[in-house]
């Protein structure tokens, strides 16, 4: 396009010439061209959504079936709820008992040193039965190690949790019924041997458990930080302090292999463990061959929650997932909705809390007079018996002195006067 054509008079009011303002028509045609490529695709955004789902298959065996069918059998439990026990397992033995803890980024991360640890203590639950002893229920949440705590002054316990332990987001982990782990679920350790490698050695006989789960305290920290759950457990600075430990950070890696182990790279350690993807677990459905329980499990399967932590988990992760532009290989971070979970948790605890405050100060005055008013009755009570023991003694007094007292000098002064004049 020559100078002096209809272009011209749109740039010349600015002073450019006609080359310079076909050049620029040329760049923002050329960045109008280049624009959808760097939109990001609905379409794969929608994908993306529809193919994240966690926590909805409570009881299917499915992925982790055949992994497991050879260190143990699979129990059906009621038609479609599976459950699967080890066997060729040493006599005492107990979930998270054989390996070592070590602290990640993911908090704290158990670190098994049994073939099938990659899967039962990091997915699902676990359950002491009367009859079949320890049963593992799956899932397909996973996280670094699914425990509760108790500690003291002197000693740290971790017991496995039950599949009435149900996880959210904003929450963490909800009991669906009333749970207190007996002695049989725990592990107590003095804190100086807690960042052993054989820990199981110097694991506390259950007698000790017995004394201890009445004395210790509970704790149980899960939160999502980011796309991950994080076990913050009991704070790694009160274990390093009262059990003189220096505990270093370890990182945790992935493999494709079915396993997990700790690989060193020079004095520096690495946990590889494999995580499968939600597509694997998806496409690897198989038959299940399980056999029915002999006898009906204490396990109550009606107050197993097992839909919650579906609707939780996706919804973050597709906050935060990141995506790809589309028709580029450039992965940019999704932070739309990327408040920090941590603080959101904590504020609503303090909402709640708050909201339990104003309860109480807004109760009815006959309500808040009821602890004073017992009191006073207490204070009242205590005297009383004294008093009334006193009483008749006071009225015996009153009436025992008038009549006798007086008879008995009036009675005197005749001796007296007898004794007198037999004198003269």
């Amino acid at each position: 396009m020559a100078p002096g054509t209809a272009i011209d008079p749109l740039f010349a009011g600015y002073g450019y010439s006609g080359d310079f303002a076909m050049k620029r028509l040329l760049i923002i045609l050329g960045c109008l061209a280049v624009l959808p490529a760097f939109q990001l695709s609905e379409t794969e955004l929608q994908a993306h959504t529809q193919s994240f789902s966690v926590g909805f298959r409570v009881g299917h065996a499915g992925f982790f079936y055949q992994s497991l069918r050879s260190h143990g059998e699979w129990i059906e439990v009621e038609p479609g709820f599976y459950a699967w026990r080890p066997l060729r397992v040493r006599a005492g033995w107990r979930p998270y008992l054989h390996g070592r803890w070590a602290w990640t980024d993911y908090g704290w991360y158990w670190m098994s040193y049994e073939p099938f640890g990659w899967a039962v203590f990091h997915y699902g639950r676990w359950y002491l039965d009367d009859y079949h002893g320890w049963i593992w229920v799956p899932d397909d949440v996973w996280g670094p190690a699914w425990v509760e705590w108790r500690y003291d002054d002197d000693y740290i316990g971790w017991a496995p949790l039950p599949p009435y332990a149900s996880f959210s987001i904003s929450v963490g982990i909800r009991f669906t019924t009333r749970w207190h782990a007996h002695h049989g679920y725990w592990n107590f350790v003095r804190y100086r041997h807690f960042g052993s490698t054989r820990i199981n050695s110097y694991v506390l006989d259950e007698s000790y458990s017995r004394r201890l789960i009445r004395t210790t305290r509970g704790a149980v920290g899960y939160e999502v930080d980011r796309d991950r759950i994080v076990n913050r457990g009991i704070d790694r600075e009160l274990i390093e302090r009262r059990g003189n430990l220096r505990i270093q950070r370890t990182e945790v890696g992935e493999t494709r292999e079915r396993r997990e182990g700790i690989v060193r790279d020079g004095e520096r350690e690495r946990i590889e463990v494999y995580r499968p993807s939600r597509s694997d677990m998806e496409q690897r459905e198989e038959k299940i061959e399980a056999r029915k329980a002999d006898r009906r499990l204490s396990l109550d399967v009606n107050r197993i929650e097992r839909n919650r932590g579906t609707e939780s988990i996706q919804r973050k992760e597709n906050e935060e997932r990141p995506v790809q532009r589309e028709g580029t290989g450039q992965t940019i971070p999704d932070n739309r909705g990327r408040n920090d979970a941590t603080q959101q948790r904590r504020e609503q605890q303090t909402q709640e809390q708050n909201r339990t405050n104003t309860r109480r100060e807004q109760a009815p005055p006959t309500q808040r007079r009821v602890v004073p008013d017992r009191r006073e009755e207490f204070r009242n009570v205590q005297p009383q018996r004294p008093r009334n023991e006193q009483t008749p003694q006071r009225r015996e007094s009153a009436v025992r002195p008038a009549p006798k007292r007086e008879s008995t000098p009036s009675a005197r002064p005749p001796q007296s006067s007898t004794r007198k004049r037999g004198k003269d």
